[in-house]
């Protein structure tokens, strides 16, 4: 619940209802991400067989079939997408939000992952770990200059998270001081 008000909150799911395509294995805890936010905001869940996600053309013609416009991606499988978007000159301005994760991924990619979405589309990097219900940060750039070979940054914390960087004795460190990153808030299991 915590986690869906959080998406609800942040992706503004209850604006209208969306159709939201399922790309993660059942067994991966990213799925439950998929189904609440399609089932709790009145939305449609697309289910994307193995087959789809390895084979970009397919999964693009599912995605225009279905009129899917949310999904999230780990960062391989939208590499795959976006590059037979590029050899196909076709784009997704269809979709309203796009969300990349579970993996890092470089700025430089997300300047090319913008360039083929419409825009309104919302481009999201999510971030999180299984003790925290899937996913606890988000980033999503503005007007923020990225160095093309930075890893897209993690963010700022969901509603109900928090985000704190800590030295070896549990103490916050200075803003640009290395540390270890410790997540607290309502999701931590």
């Amino acid at each position: 619940v915590n986690a869906y008000l959080a998406w609800e909150e942040v992706y503004q799911l209850s604006e209208r209802p969306t159709c939201h395509l399922q790309m993660a294995s059942f067994s991966f805890d990213v799925f439950t991400g998929d189904m609440v936010r399609a089932l709790c905001s009145g939305g449609k869940l697309v289910l994307c067989d193995r087959e789809h996600l390895l084979d970009a053309e397919k999964l693009y013609q599912l995605m225009l079939r279905e009129k899917v416009d949310c999904a999230e991606f780990v960062p391989a499988v939208l590499r795959n997408l976006i590059q037979y978007l590029e050899e196909s000159e076709q784009r997704l301005d269809f979709m309203q939000l796009l969300v990349c994760g579970s993996d890092s991924w470089y700025a430089s990619e997300y300047s090319k992952f913008r360039q083929f979405c419409g825009s309104q589309t919302r481009l999201i990097n999510s971030f999180g770990i299984t003790e925290a219900t899937i996913d606890s940060s988000y980033f999503e750039n503005t007007e923020i200059a990225l160095s093309t070979d930075q890893l897209v940054p993690i963010g700022k914390p969901f509603p109900n998270t928090q985000l704190y960087i800590l030295d070896a004795n549990l103490q916050p460190v200075p803003i640009g001081v290395a540390g270890e990153l410790y997540i607290g808030g309502a999701g931590l299991a």
